[in-house]
């Protein structure tokens, strides 16, 4: 048996308890048969997204339908930081799902889409792609609790519903720290909230009612960097203090 059918991850949609669970999602069950090629014997892990964790051994692997002996359902204990991203609205769908695939491994907890004045999209299209993104990103980073996708929300609602904790804008023209330094030696448990706006950034007014609010605004480095590669990092940076 190959080492990587023992560690595959699944998000499942249903209540994880010691026994036979019956799965029948189309997606998932050519991922298993198909894509995997599990077979009757083979080991994996179920998470239900909200913290349950199961071991599993296949019992069937039909066409249409996978039957598992789950045991061991345990709860994985939640990072009791909050790190969120709240992330423009881009007129590429690609960047957009690069971010939250990778934000989804990184760690963050809640993604929030954001419509800013220079964004050129002001919706969310095919939400369920996004969904299916994040979960797949987990898997493969085999996390246990996924992170929430949120409505969109429009920059005022963002001002008025400010976030709770330490909220890091970035941009590339003016900033208050250098997030690199400003992060060195910390070890905040604080909430975290990064904001990362669209191609051309945010406008003069959008830092200034952010910085009103208490935000900080901060500087990745001398480079001009895309938006996906400036959310990776900041994310990354934040995560991992």
């Amino acid at each position: 048996m190959l080492y990587y059918a023992a560690m595959q991850h699944f998000f499942i949609n249903q209540e994880l308890k010691v026994g036979k669970i019956v799965v029948t999602d189309p997606d998932l069950v050519h991922q298993m048969k198909t894509v995997m090629r599990f077979e009757a014997g083979d080991k994996c892990v179920f998470l239900d997204g909200k913290g349950a964790k199961a071991s599993g051994v296949f019992d069937v692997v039909a066409k249409k339908e996978a039957v598992i002996v789950l045991s061991e359902v345990t709860q994985c204990a939640a990072n009791g930081r909050k790190v969120n991203l709240y992330i423009a609205l881009s007129k590429k769908p690609a960047t957009l799902e690069l971010i939250v695939q990778k934000a989804t491994e990184i760690g963050v907890t809640d993604i929030f889409p954001i419509i800013t004045n220079r964004c050129q999209v002001k919706e969310l299209r095919n939400v369920p792609r996004f969904l299916a993104i994040i979960s797949e990103a987990a898997e493969q980073s085999e996390r246990c609790i996924l992170p929430v996708l949120h409505e969109v929300i429009s920059y005022k609602d963002f001002l008025e519903n400010f976030p709770k904790g330490e909220v890091l804008v970035g941009d590339a023209r003016q900033h208050d720290v250098r997030l690199g330094e400003y992060l060195n030696g910390r070890s905040s448990k604080e909430n975290v909230s990064v904001v990362i706006g669209p191609e051309g950034g945010l406008t003069d007014e959008e830092i200034s009612d952010a910085k009103s609010k208490g935000a900080k605004i901060f500087l990745l480095g001398e480079n001009v960097l895309r938006m996906e590669t400036a959310a990776i990092s900041a994310i990354s940076m934040v995560m991992f203090v």
